[in-house]
């Protein structure tokens, strides 16, 4: 059973090993070996596109009961925090979306509460630490720097570019290191950015019936 706010839904195919780790062998080691019982409370940052909601996504599909609000989708409310601690694992993503507006900040400070109370597994993601969030409520601020805080690593050009390949290969394409280093050298280096160019490839490829060359990624990119 899942608690997730309108229509989202955990992509059941991400997982641990789907993720490059790159210089993150640490923090995996950690989120894999975490148990429903062991009351922790966990803040992950770092850098946007270095994998973070992945890392939240391969969690919550570890477990039965989660609770997942990735605070960048539009239309939410604080309400929806209503009852999460009763789910035994609850996953916030990106909370700097909300730093600054006290109903959101006030919320979280309550759920932080509730999910430590219930000895829950509390997990947080955002772009900076939570030293350098500009969280207004005090306490909020003061809760999450006494989480458990981990740096989400990014990962190098060439990893990237392996990353780029693995996910060409899942999708029946053949990426060949030059155009994904082309790819690289080329256009933004963001692996959400990334992610979406290859998903363009992969359609214009569809398409046309053609190869992904470094003309064809010129053409269909715009590079």
């Amino acid at each position: 059973m899942q608690q997730l706010p309108l229509n989202i839904r955990l992509d059941q195919e991400v997982n641990f090993a789907s993720y490059l780790i790159g210089k993150n062998h640490f923090l995996i080691d950690f989120l894999t070996h975490l148990k429903l019982d062991a009351s922790e409370l966990v803040f992950l940052w770092g850098e946007q596109g270095c994998g973070k909601s992945h890392l939240l996504q391969a969690l919550g599909n570890r477990f039965s009961e989660v609770a997942f609000l990735p605070l960048q989708e539009p239309g939410l409310a604080p309400a929806m925090v209503d009852g999460m601690e009763q789910f035994s694992v609850v996953c916030i993503d990106d909370i700097q979306v909300i730093v600054g507006h006290k109903d959101w900040e006030e919320a979280i400070f309550h759920l932080y509460n509730r999910v430590k109370d219930r000895h829950g597994l509390l997990i947080i993601t955002a772009e900076l630490p939570p030293a350098e969030l500009d969280i207004q409520l005090a306490d909020l601020k003061s809760r999450l720097t006494a989480m458990t805080v981990f740096k989400v690593q990014p990962l190098s050009d060439n990893d990237k570019q392996v990353l780029l390949q693995q996910k060409a290969a899942a999708k029946g394409l053949a990426l060949g290191s030059e155009v994904a280093q082309f790819m690289l050298s080329r256009s933004s280096r963001d692996l959400n950015h990334l992610m979406k160019a290859l998903d363009e490839l992969d359609t214009a490829s569809l398409i046309s019936q053609r190869k992904i060359t470094v003309p064809f990624v010129k053409d269909v990119l715009g590079l």
